[in-house]
């Protein structure tokens, strides 16, 4: 699917291969031999993604942007794994991201690089070419050769084991496995006698919504996200906006989930059961165990675990695997977290007013 933002429409070289459920948006640039699997997710609104030759993007591998700020550059012969992220970075020829990586703004990826599977690239982190990097924070762990990032390319590209890039815990890779009987990849869809109720929000083409879901108005659910209710509530408040590939699904055995006004989900995010207050941040790649609770103006870092039942204390960044406490959020984050908030607002109101 390719999609303008404003005046700006994507410009592919053929030739491309995209999946139906892919989708390509705004001032996207890629040379020839593009392939995208589905679910994956290529968004320029607020700034250009540009990308070079050769490039693969695996199931629900999602590349976006900082508003206004900083654009997405992708050199030759880039390969990106499964519910991997691409934020805002720039990442030389030849470079491989194993699958649940997230890059993020501002680092700087030398070429032929290859990234862990789960690994995390911290906000302006330089990696320095021809290494392998692992961790969170990711740190080089050794030189990698060209033999051994061919097979590791080859392994996300042609769906082989390779114990550096391939990651067994991956949420659904279709939407369709959430959709009840009778759903499809993307759309709304009753479950029961429960329909969602979207009101004036911004539902993305390529997203999913089921079942008892309430999004309230100015909150945009974007592409590639799964939001299934499947016999609980799930309930989104005003201005809240769910990013694009986030994975949000309860069911009635396991509860359901309250979202606040003000909230920002990353991307590639995955939530369960539980609520989480007003003004809220989830970081990119996350994931919240059932019964999880973020209280209002609480953070949850880029790629951290948050087991079940946790309570995320107000005004407080959680990170880690397993997420502890880490710091008080600063007042020129919080100010950041508000300013996010308001570019997606204006996100949102711009894609409801192009639908």
């Amino acid at each position: 699917m390719l999609l303008p933002y404003f005046a700006h429409s994507p410009a592919l070289t053929p030739p491309y291969e995209l999946a139906p459920t892919a989708a390509v948006i705004g001032r996207v640039t890629v040379g020839p031999g593009l392939v995208m699997r589905g679910c994956a997710t290529l968004r320029a609104d607020g700034e250009v993604v540009r990308i070079g030759a050769n490039a693969f993007f695996a199931e629900r591998a999602t590349v976006h942007i900082v508003d206004g700020m900083l654009p997405a550059i992708i050199g030759d012969d880039a390969t990106v794994g499964r519910y991997a992220l691409v934020h805002a970075c720039t990442l030389g020829d030849g470079v491989v991201v194993g699958d649940a990586a997230v890059v993020m703004d501002g680092a700087e990826v030398g070429s032929r690089t290859l990234i862990g599977a789960g690994t995390l690239v911290p906000p302006r982190k330089k990696l320095a070419g021809g290494g392998f990097y692992a961790g969170s924070p990711a740190v080089r762990v050794r030189d990698v050769d060209a033999a051994e990032l061919a097979a590791a390319a080859h392994a996300i590209r042609g769906g082989t084991d390779a114990r550096t890039v391939r990651d067994d815990d991956l949420p659904a890779l279709a939407n369709a496995a959430y959709a009840p009987p009778g759903g499809g990849s993307e759309g709304r869809f009753a479950i029961g006698a429960c329909a969602p109720d979207v009101g004036r929000s911004f539902v993305a083409p390529t997203a999913l919504v089921a079942g008892d879901v309430e999004v309230a108005d100015d909150a945009g659910i974007y592409f590639a996200c799964s939001v299934v209710a499947g016999g609980a509530h799930i309930a989104i408040g005003a201005s809240t906006n769910v990013q694009d590939n986030a994975i949000l699904v309860t069911d009635a055995s396991r509860g359901g989930l309250v979202i606040g006004s003000g909230v920002t989900i990353g991307h590639n995010v995955r939530i369960g059961a539980g609520a989480i207050g007003d003004d809220a941040l989830i970081g990119m790649g996350a994931q919240l165990g059932d019964g999880a609770v973020v209280e209002p103006g609480g953070c949850v870092a880029g790629r951290a675990w948050v087991e079940p039942g946790t309570l995320v204390k107000a005004g407080w960044i959680w990170a880690g695997r397993p997420a502890r406490a880490f710091r008080e959020i600063k007042p020129d984050e919080r100010a950041g977290f508000a300013r996010a908030c308001e570019v997606y607002i204006g996100y949102t109101r711009a894609y409801r007013g192009a639908g």
